[in-house]
């Protein structure tokens, strides 16, 4: 089996925890909390760390076997493939969402006569390939983009700061403070960084050494550190009411720009940003859901599953929401409570594990 190092874990989660929320949930995270965006995602951050590392004490009980195998010795057979099956839809579940938002992203600023479907279909086409190529596949994809994303914010943010903000707003991220508001904002954030749990299905392709809790605390600082490089100039630039109304405030912040005569919007630099990490975060979350969906069927090979599951992703994306406003609307009022639900799971077996005490994780020998 190929392992990937602490350094790929961690690269891997800052990606997939930024990719979306920084492309696509500014706006809606924005008209939820107002000036208290930034401490919702602080504490959100904080919640959803703590969802990951639950996650991450359920697999070190069995680091050598898959969870979607060693689950039932905690709880039993009967009760983990519902529960198994559940997370596996969750996944998936949001595996479409963020293909929706890649295509309407893409409809909307790059492809406008292009039909939805056929974007859909690329689009699937590129996750089930790089299921089908692995998790080390995946690593190796998200150092990349890792090291893009981290050149291109050190040339562009001082840039960015060369456009007119309103300074005199930074005042109101203190003397605004509205605790409705900020827990709010904090229950939608959460599920930003608990989705991180996906660790916990993917664990055996971890190298023993690694220290998963520091390694899951870097990664949400620095997913976090990105989210807040997008939030804050977009309320500086565009304020709350505004910004709240916006589908891609982020966009409509960096297309003001203008350097020189011979570039005259910086829009394809952030279509490099956001769309290759989106993808990456579909892979995982199809690659996490295959490889359970394999286990419980047990099959030990998963990839003949990769082209049908991709495809059943794609066929949802299409028919997620009518419109982005639909889409939008989902993802502020429902999806946080949902998804929050589904990464809470694996605290149950964490729970009975340590009712059943040491062990629970093994199967019992004859």
């Amino acid at each position: 089996m190929k392992h990937i190092s602490a350094s790929q874990l961690v690269m891997l989660l800052t990606i997939y925890i930024y990719s979306e929320n920084a492309g696509f949930l500014i706006s809606p995270i924005i008209k939820t909390a107002s000036y208290n965006a930034v401490l919702a995602v602080i504490l959100g951050g904080v919640l959803g760390l703590v969802i990951v590392l639950a996650g991450a004490a359920v697999a070190r009980m069995n680091e050598r076997e898959y969870f979607a195998v060693f689950g039932k010795y905690i709880v039993g057979k009967w009760v983990h493939i519902p529960l198994i099956l559940l997370l596996a839809g969750y996944m998936l579940h949001r595996a479409s969402m963020s293909m929706r938002n890649v295509e309407d992203f893409l409809m909307v600023n790059h492809l406008p006569t292009t039909p939805e479907t056929v974007i859909a279909i690329l689009l699937g086409l590129t996750v089930a390939l790089t299921v089908r190529a692995g998790i080390q596949a995946i690593a190796r994809m998200a150092e990349v983009i890792f090291f893009v994303n981290l050149l291109l914010l050190i040339i562009l943010t001082p840039l960015l700061l060369g456009i007119e903000l309103q300074t005199p707003m930074l005042r109101a991220f203190v003397t605004n403070f509205d605790l409705n508001r900020t827990a709010a904002g904090t229950l939608q954030a959460t599920p930003w960084f608990g989705d991180a749990f996906v660790v916990l299905f993917i664990y055996p392709h971890l190298k023993q050494q690694i220290k998963i809790r520091r390694v899951a605390v870097w990664g949400a600082v620095f997913s976090m550190i990105l989210i807040l490089s997008y939030l804050v100039p977009s309320l500086l630039a565009f304020g709350p009411e505004l910004g709240g109304k916006m589908t891609y405030p982020v966009m409509e912040y960096v297309r003001s720009m203008r350097i020189a005569d011979f570039i005259e919007t910086l829009d394809p630099f952030l279509t490099i940003l956001y769309i290759p990490a989106l993808m990456l975060k579909i892979s995982l979350l199809v690659y996490a859901a295959v490889i359970s969906l394999a286990r419980i069927l047990s099959l030990h090979d998963y990839k003949p599953l990769a082209f049908s599951v991709s495809a059943a992703v794609v066929g949802y994306s299409v028919h997620f929401a009518d419109n982005t406003a639909e889409l939008l609307y989902f993802m502020t009022a429902y999806w946080p409570s949902y998804a929050l639900c589904m990464q809470l799971i694996p605290i149950l077996y964490w729970l009975v594990a340590k009712i059943r005490g040491k062990g629970a994780a093994h199967p019992k020998a004859p």
